[in-house]
């Protein structure tokens, strides 16, 4: 079973956010409501940073699809 995040890791994950968000604004980048819910998600799953972003990876992918099968 893998490891899962402690409360510290977890803690230390929330109290950066926030000035990820302003990061991301700065470059005209905001998250979406969907996105967002993606990222409370993970932290309610205390998934380390490897499964995090395979989840990205799949929510990215699934979107494309999403996309392609919606402009075809």
């Amino acid at each position: 079973m893998p490891r899962r995040l402690t409360d510290a890791e977890l803690a230390e994950i929330r109290r950066r956010r926030p000035g990820v968000r302003a990061s991301l604004a700065c470059e005209g980048m905001y998250l979406t409501a969907e996105e967002e819910a993606l990222f409370e998600q993970m932290d309610r799953d205390r998934l380390t940073p490897d499964e995090s972003a395979q989840r990205i990876i799949e929510f990215s992918r699934a979107k494309r699809r999403k996309k392609a099968l919606a402009s075809s």
